[in-house]
């Protein structure tokens, strides 16, 4: 019995098709984060062992400053949950960048977005 081969998938046929991100939004976030939804949680206070705080607010997997959070998330702009925040920061791109595809050209061109 013969079968067809299958064609393969492109990396942004690969995030889809059970509600993942773009791939654009995965570069974003991959190159903010290392996808991590707790990235930056050194904002006001170390790690306890004397190592200070960052001086920056940005918090999350879209490493989105706190004034941001506070405009796209609301009252949950603390949240580590991956959906809101990813949520938030679609928002925030269409907004600013009109797609992801925008904010990584962004990205790629000043290196933040």
């Amino acid at each position: 019995m013969k079968t067809d081969a299958f064609a393969p998938l492109t990396a942004d046929q690969l995030v889809r098709p059970h509600g993942g991100i773009s791939a654009a939004a995965q570069w974003v976030m991959m190159h903010e984060s290392g996808g991590s939804t707790t990235a930056g949680h050194l904002h006001s206070q170390g790690r306890g062992d004397g190592t200070p705080g960052n001086h920056s607010s940005a918090f999350g997997a879209f490493q989105m400053i706190e004034a941001t959070r506070k405009r796209y998330m609301g009252a949950d702009y603390q949240s580590t949950s991956f959906d809101k925040q990813y949520a938030a920061a679609t928002h925030y791109v269409n907004d600013r960048y009109g797609s992801w595809e925008g904010a990584q050209s962004f990205w790629k061109a000043h290196r933040w977005y």
